[in-house]
């Protein structure tokens, strides 16, 4: 059994190893070809945080996050009435933005200034609002109207609330004006406050910027 061993493993020991230099040069093959599929391995993950970074297109599967436009606030024309009380106001008419600005401290808030009500002298109040029409990122269009009490009221009605015509009234734009134009009334191009902190007063061709 020995010898049958002995002569198994003759027949497959070479006779003569290799030469150290053949052994050698293999060695540094291998180390070489794994040397370059390290560095391969390495790039790809380079220019793959690289793509990230920089927004390079990714795989269709990936979610993508769109930009939304902002979203404005609007009021639209006035109401025709609404009731104080028992009392029914009616909408007498649109009046005049006289001049517009900025508030300091809020930068979303108009301080408005309207013209002054030259009909009634204590109306119910309130008589005198300011609503946003349009606005949009490069301007907005407000505009005024006044409100008196309807005809035809019943003998008992009364004004719970009378008091003079207001001439300044706040108006909250809920997102910042900036440099944005606005407009005043329901049609034309009457600018009365161009861009942040510029006043420009009714019927006046030049603007006093603070």
């Amino acid at each position: 059994m020995r010898d049958q061993l002995v002569e198994y493993v003759d027949e497959r020991t070479p006779d003569e190893a290799p030469p150290f230099e053949e052994l050698e040069r293999a060695a540094r093959d291998l180390r070489r070809r794994r040397y370059v599929v390290s560095a391969a391995v390495v790039a790809v993950v380079i220019v793959a945080g690289i793509a990230g970074v920089l927004g390079y297109p990714r795989a269709g599967t990936e979610p993508t996050i769109g930009l939304e436009a902002p979203k404005y606030a609007v009021d639209g024309p006035a109401p025709q009435r609404y009731k104080l009380g028992t009392t029914v106001i009616l909408l007498r008419g649109e009046i005049a933005v006289t001049s517009a600005r900025l508030d300091p401290d809020h930068l979303s808030i108009l301080t408005v200034g309207v013209e002054p009500d030259e009909v009634a002298i204590e109306p119910c109040q309130p008589n005198t609002v300011v609503r946003i029409l349009s606005q949009d990122g490069g301007s907005v269009r407000i505009a005024a109207y006044r409100y008196g009490v309807g005809p035809d009221q019943n003998e008992g009605h009364q004004c719970n609330n009378p008091g003079p015509a207001p001439t300044t009234l706040k108006l909250d734009l809920k997102s910042p004006l900036g440099n944005r134009t606005v407009y005043a009334g329901t049609t034309g191009e009457r600018v009365v406050l161009k861009g942040r902190g510029c006043l420009r007063p009714a019927g006046s061709f030049s603007a006093r910027c603070r």
